[in-house]
């Protein structure tokens, strides 16, 4: 046999390794990044669905898309989605007081212009004119209002008056710059009206009093976009005006016209309400040109005048006329009957379809159960596509008991930012995800991608089990990846590719249960390797070993040491010390998380997965790594479907 082809035979290696390890051998170092660890691999269930939010009432995005593609007008758009109501203009505009939410349990700091506390004058700056205000209370609710030169809380405070009740805080200007605004760490609103600061038992509340058509100005932009008033040439504003009604109604829900409404607050359990300006700074800088920005906008001012008044009545009453984002394609009966609506599909919509995946572990947490094996729909309202909305869900937990939920509540459970409604279907994995993990196992395990017969095959496999698990160790393990490993060892020691009886062997030595440290003592130990890394010399040879194999330069000791063991004991041994060191070992394992998860290795990892790195580690973690849920997210991103 030719020099070339003098490669220690496998099991002579096996047989040598078994001797060798744990000897006397140089130490090497282990080094370790502190970076998170892989998750588990878990499965995944995928959901698809329509609409956002609760459906009940009008649609925001269905009332643009019959704006725009039926030419409706806000008439005809209110009449639809609130059945049974009248819209009637009533010519008031009734004051409304909105609980600024954020504030409830602490003080009220406020700042402005010319500020007074029920008709006191705040001390303010004589050049400038513009005061900060402090509101505190007592256990009696009689309230202590201070003054100071800025908004921090540790500033210097000095009361100015005193009194019992609420203090209602005024600026005397209801222009934009010199509303009362509020002092938040980072930014501060502006509100029309009056601030009111409260004590009682249940702790201190700012409230905002204004007239609602001063509300609704703030509401409707932050509820619809106001560009929607340019679409179609401006057709988009019958959509604004529906919002006006709709958001002025609700505000004003079982009154009688022109009576005082309850309390609404200002987030999403009412409708969300920031006041009228916004300012990043505080001071009367705040108000200077690029500091101030206004919340209301001359699109959605339109809106509001031209529908002065007008609310949806029922039975006397003023209706309490919700409305959510999209509502799919059906409206969800309720105070309201449940209508088509058909203007949801409107192109702008981008919830009118929807889709999410969550693991496995995560939707059992969510739930409070232990581990998920079935997701079965039950019931639905049946309208619309899949059967309509999601009445009831059975979740089946790992020890097999069913857990029963409504479709709302498993929707909330699961986190409504994502998951968009309660109108979804189980879906499993979707082809899209699973053919990403496939496209991805292809390329980091084999360096090519799929062909057609194997993303069919192992795609169905994904969606069948819920996860890359399967995939990722049939890819690991297969005949492909075992070739690529030898040829790999075959470029990297001899500088060719591997012939094909010394393919065939070493392909069949890994199959029996051999690990890329036993390939790499085969055939680095041999005459060919010590010819081509080192000319024939054992220290070139020796200093080439630990660049390819360590990913480093050999420290002079090093290559000495290693020199002499090779000398005097054979090639073998010390191929043997390095290659199943612990710094190998942790070398290769780097680079699995760099090729599969794009991020070094980190110490839990490390600790984990280095014990088996001298045996059949270099499968079991490429296995376990394509298999985790870490690899699945990212394989999303890098084929997205």
């Amino acid at each position: 046999m030719s020099a070339r082809h003098a490669l220690v035979r496998p099991l002579v290696v096996l047989a040598a390794t078994a001797l060798l390890v744990g000897a006397g051998s140089p130490a090497l170092a282990a080094t370790e990044q502190s970076l998170p660890t892989v998750t588990s691999p878990i499965g995944n269930y995928g959901f698809t669905g329509h609409g956002y939010g609760h459906g009940r009432g009008m649609g925001q995005y269905g009332a643009l898309g019959y704006a725009l593609n039926y030419g409706w007008g806000y008439q005809d758009i209110v009449g639809h989605y609130y059945g049974g109501t009248a819209l009637t203009p009533t010519g008031q505009n009734p004051l409304i007081t909105v609980d600024l939410t954020r504030f409830d349990g602490r003080t009220t700091v406020v700042q402005g212009y010319r500020l007074s506390v029920n008709g006191v004058a705040v001390p303010a700056d004589p050049t400038t004119g513009y005061s900060y205000l402090q509101v505190s209370f007592d256990a009696s609710g009689n309230y202590t209002a201070l003054s100071s030169s800025g908004c921090s809380p540790s500033g210097s405070w000095q009361p100015f008056t005193t009194g019992s009740g609420n203090a209602v805080i005024a600026s005397p200007d209801q222009t934009s710059p010199h509303l009362v605004r509020t002092c938040e760490s980072g930014v501060s609103y502006g509100y029309r009206g009056v601030l009111v600061a409260a004590g009682g038992s249940g702790g201190p509340r700012t409230y905002n009093v204004l007239g609602v058509e001063d509300y609704v100005r703030g509401v409707v932009p932050r509820e619809s976009p106001a560009s929607w008033g340019d679409l179609g040439g401006g057709k988009g504003m019958q959509a604004l005006m529906a919002q006006a009604v709709a958001a002025r109604s609700y505000a004003l829900a079982g009154t009688t016209p022109g009576s005082a409404p309850g309390v609404i607050c200002d987030t999403t359990s009412c409708q969300v309400f920031m006041g009228t300006t916004r300012s990043s700074v505080d001071g009367p800088s705040s108000v200077a040109a690029g500091n101030l920005t206004i919340i209301e906008d001359s699109r959605s001012e339109v809106a509001v005048a031209n529908t002065f008044g007008q609310v949806m009545m029922a039975g006397g009453r003023i209706a309490r006329t919700e409305f959510s984002s999209s509502t799919g394609g059906w409206t969800v009966a309720g105070t309201f009957p449940a209508v088509e609506d058909l203007g949801d599909a409107v192109s702008y919509n981008p919830y009118h379809n929807w889709s999410t995946s969550i693991s496995a572990t995560d939707i059992a947490a969510r739930l409070g159960i232990s581990g998920v094996s079935a997701i079965n729909v039950t019931q639905r309202n049946g309208l619309g596509d899949l059967g309509g909305r999601v009445l009831q869900v059975q979740v089946v937990d790992g020890s097999g008991a069913s857990h029963t939920y409504s479709g709302a509540g498993f929707r909330n459970a699961m986190g409504t930012s994502t998951f968009r409604s309660d109108w979804f279907a189980v879906t499993g994995v979707t082809p899209g995800q699973a053919q990403a993990v496939v496209q991805a196992l292809y390329q980091d395990v084999l360096g090519r991608a799929p062909d057609p017969t194997g993303l069919a095959g192992w795609t169905a496999t994904v969606q069948s089990t819920g996860n890359g698990q399967v995939v990722a160790n049939g890819i690991v393990y297969s005949k492909e990846r075992l070739v690529t490993l030898v040829s790999a060892q075959y470029r990297a020691a001899l500088g060719r590719e591997p012939e094909t009886d010394g393919l065939n062997n070493w392909v069949g030595y890994l199959e029996r249960g051999a690990g890329v440290s036993d390939l790499q003592i085969g055939i680095y130990a041999s005459q060919e390797s010590l010819n081509v890394l080192g000319g024939g010399d054992t220290a070139t040879w020796v200093g080439a070993m630990y660049a390819s194999i360590l990913g480093r330069t050999a420290a002079p000791s090093e290559l000495a040491q290693w020199t002499q063991v090779a000398l005097t004991q054979g090639r073998v041994r010390t191929v043997t010390g390095i290659a199943k060191s612990s710094e190998a070992g942790l070398h290769r394992l780097d680079a699995y998380y760099v090729q599969y998860l794009g991020r070094h290795l980190d110490p839990t990892g490390a600790s984990t997965w280095l014990p088996y790195m001298n045996g059949a580690g270099d499968f079991q973690v490429p296995g376990f790594i394509g298999g985790s849920i870490e690899y699945w997210n990212r394989a999303q991103v890098r084929y997205p479907s």
